[in-house]
């Protein structure tokens, strides 16, 4: 297993090199899509990303005018459709100044007067215990240093009877060397864990396990897929090129079918478990 994990500042800086990538592949938004048809390449890689935050906001189980926290917002695309769509007041947050910027750039774009971005260590939270009505992770707690710790200051902040829900990529056996070589450097990871690593850990911060829904067919498959036919596109590489320079994005065309099959050996889930009601 590698000895040293990224710190927040290595992760900020990671997502702020890799901005153009992503919004050359994936529109900026920084999550896997969901397809409900894996087989339907009609559907772009954009339309299933907000097919999957739709997904998401229906597992947070919030009432207009409440409030939710982002962990790990990314360019802020899942927490301004949660804020126009759920009619909720939204605080993303990231280590990533451009990352921050551009979520507030595109929340202004949206007109989505609800949502606000911040720089902030999901490690440390600097809000009141119970000042949220729901919290979610999509797709950011392979970064987190200590998964736990994330978890508990979640479960700090929501009120109780509010609902967290962590979309991510979990382990289906243990990672060999090799792999996490590949995969780990490659997107900054800290640590993948498995299904049992994570309802462990919520229930040692005291959270109840509500469900968990397995969206690996869905997601990763066809994810791949899709970011490879970008990656293929010579306007794409381009544009990466004029960035990154032609060494970097030829590393990035010949290293993908490596990650795509290491990814492929994983499962991908939507976790959701509540902060139990006082007195329970």
């Amino acid at each position: 297993m590698p000895v040293n994990k990224p710190t927040p500042s290595q992760i900020g800086q990671y997502y702020d090199s890799m901005a153009a990538f992503y919004q050359t592949l994936w529109n900026d938004s920084l999550h896997f899509g969901f397809w409900d048809d894996p087989t339907d390449t009609s559907v772009s890689i954009a339309e299933a990303q907000q097919n999957f935050t739709d997904l998401m906001i229906s597992h947070l189980s919030v009432q207009p005018g409440q409030r939710v926290l982002d962990v790990g917002c990314g360019t802020g695309r899942p927490g301004i459709q949660l804020s126009l769509k759920a009619g909720v007041f939204v605080t993303g947050i990231t280590v990533s100044q451009s990352q921050r910027t551009t979520a507030l750039e595109n929340a202004k774009a949206a007109g989505a007067s609800n949502a606000t971005f911040e720089l902030v260590n999901a490690m440390s939270l600097p809000y009141a215990d119970n000042s949220f009505d729901a919290a979610w992770a999509f797709e950011s707690f392979f970064h987190m240093p200590s998964r736990i710790q994330v978890l508990r200051e979640m479960a700090r902040v929501v009120k109780p009877g509010g609902n967290i829900v962590i979309a991510d990529f979990v382990t289906t056996r243990p990672m060999t060397q090799e792999e996490i070589d590949i995969v780990y450097p490659a997107f900054a990871v800290a640590d993948i864990g498995s299904y049992s690593d994570y309802i462990g850990e919520m229930k040692a911060v005291g959270l109840q396990y509500l469900t968990c829904r397995d969206v690996t067919i869905n997601t990763i498959h066809p994810s791949n897929v899709a970011t490879l036919a970008a990656l293929q596109k010579k306007e794409n590489q381009d544009i990466l090129i004029s960035v990154y320079g032609e060494e970097m994005v030829s590393g990035m065309l010949g290293g993908w079918s490596a990650i795509q099959t290491i990814n492929e050996t994983l499962s991908y889930i939507v976790l959701t478990a509540t902060k139990p009601p006082r007195g329970i």
